[in-house]
């Protein structure tokens, strides 16, 4: 059943849906999460473009679109072909940087123009005087087609929809075509063969107020098999985005998530099986990518993690939160069989309450982690620690011991940029428990052009650790009984 016909039935998402551009939603006793949206978008007028960045590609304009931490533009290709860009910046600048540089881009400046060519499936953050408030994040995200058979809610090129929250049941699917803007939620609950994909925009905007966080998990699958995210934008939400829970067989690909406020959390896998993420840009303001095992979407999302995959993904971790993380929430017995591989992390700011860090594992409950892989990760701008694992009792456990971490490998880690970031590796030691991190790989790590061979080298703080193996060097510290 297409859009239409759902409007037919009754189901009308577009903008009269409530009239007025606010209402007041139903009482909730967690404002964090509140029942309906606090406000309705109906013109694109009321979506701010940017005042400082004109975009070209292949000659015509596209729409930037402003934040007060971003600002964005999402460019949909069709072939292969390389794209000519054009942006032309409002205001004077010194220094213009593309990230990330591994894509080792060439461009031409001309005063306040610049100009390159975006390799296929590239996206990139033009950032002017090392302004993090104020970069260009342009976004190249390849053309999804609608399925012949169609699509249970079709979401129109030119439209603004509000739907508040909009469940899929088994089957389902909404298509988000390009140029469109879905304002609200999708989520399935107990639902398999779950669809969203297109290349709108899933703005999350409405849920909060402009300064504060706070609203509903906005793509979010519960106890569901063969999920597909595809293609979308997930923008401006308040609380975690994408979140798959208690889930098998889930794919999310060339997806682009953009938050600004704290627990806006990029993706995060809870108590899954079977996870594929590829291709996604990422700029969070918390956790970039987050492997769990709590409740939330759900009870059932507190089941053992394992066979994740995230691979070829640009990750902006801002200032709280990790870039790429396990933990804290791991209630579950297992965790294993995770890859890390091929990320380019552009940058993870600085945190300063001692948890954010780039390649982290916190395990505060009782799961043994182990068989992860972290290989040929890219890490342009560290400011917080590079490693950091900790087993550890705080706030987030609800476990009355502690679990494990082992078998975990970091390999063909380049770090470079103006900082060298520190690492932790910690265990945990009360009178009647003792668990250390053990069986820890440091292969090919280099920072700044060096190749780390021991903890010192690579400026490690280790405690109630051992078993640590640099470059086929091992450096053991004995427990103590």
């Amino acid at each position: 059943m297409g859009l239409d016909a759902c409007q037919a039935a009754g189901r009308n998402f577009g903008s009269s849906v409530i009239g007025g551009n606010l209402f007041m939603p139903k009482y909730n006793p967690n404002p964090l999460f509140p029942n309906e949206p606090l406000f309705e978008i109906h013109d694109f007028s009321e979506l701010p473009k940017s005042p400082r960045y004109t975009l070209y590609c292949n000659g015509q304009e596209q729409t930037v679109y402003h934040t007060d931490s971003f600002d964005y533009a999402i460019v949909v290709r069709r072939d292969d072909a390389p794209v000519s860009v054009e942006v032309c910046v409002s205001d004077s600048f010194k220094k213009a940087v593309l990230r990330p540089q591994s894509l080792e881009i060439p461009f031409d400046r001309e005063e306040n123009h610049i100009r390159f060519s975006l390799p296929y499936k590239a996206k990139v953050s033009l950032e002017l005087d090392n302004d993090l408030k104020r970069p260009l994040l342009i976004l190249s995200s390849c053309y999804v087609a609608p399925r012949s058979k169609g699509e249970t809610y079709y979401f129109r090129k030119g439209q603004i929809y509000n739907v508040g929250n909009l469940e899929l049941k088994s089957g389902e699917s909404a298509y988000l075509e390009e140029g469109c803007v879905v304002c609200g939620r999708i989520y399935s609950n107990m639902a398999d063969n779950v669809r969203v994909s297109g290349n709108g925009i899933l703005y999350g905007g409405v849920w909060h107020k402009p300064d504060e966080n706070g609203g509903r998990l906005m793509a979010s699958f519960y106890l569901g098999k063969h999920i597909l995210v595809e293609g979308i934008s997930v923008v401006d939400n308040g609380v975690w985005n994408v979140v798959p829970g208690a889930c098998r067989d889930v794919i999310i690909r060339d997806v682009n998530i953009m938050s600004r406020l704290v627990t806006g959390d990029g993706i995060d896998i809870v108590g899954c099986e079977e996870v594929l993420v590829e291709d996604c840009f990422i700029r969070a303001c918390d956790d970039c990518v987050c492997i769990k095992a709590c409740a939330l979407p759900g009870p059932a999302a507190c089941c053992n993690v394992r066979d994740i995959k995230v691979r070829r993904c640009v990750l902006w971790n801002a200032e709280p939160g990790n870039a790429l993380e396990i933990g804290y929430e791991l209630r579950c017995n297992e965790v294993s069989a995770v890859v890390f591989e091929d990320c380019d992390i552009i940058h993870c700011e600085y945190e300063g309450n001692q948890s954010g860090g780039v390649l982290t594992i916190h395990n505060a409950d009782r799961a043994k982690v182990h068989n992860v892989r972290y290989e040929n990760i890219r890490i342009e701008d560290a400011q917080e620690k590079l490693v950091d694992i900790k087993i550890l009792d705080c706030k987030y456990s609800l476990d009355r011991v502690r679990g494990d971490v082992e078998n975990i490998v970091f390999r063909n880690i380049d770090v470079t940029g103006p900082l060298f970031p520190v690492s932790i590796i910690r265990g945990f030691e009360m009178t009647n428990e003792m668990h250390r991190p053990r069986d820890i790989r440091f292969e090919n790590v280099t920072v700044q052009g060096r190749t780390m061979h021991s903890a010192n080298e690579m400026r490690m703080v280790v405690e109630l650790a051992h078993e640590l193996q640099f470059e086929g060097r091992v450096t053991l510290e004995k427990p103590e009984y």
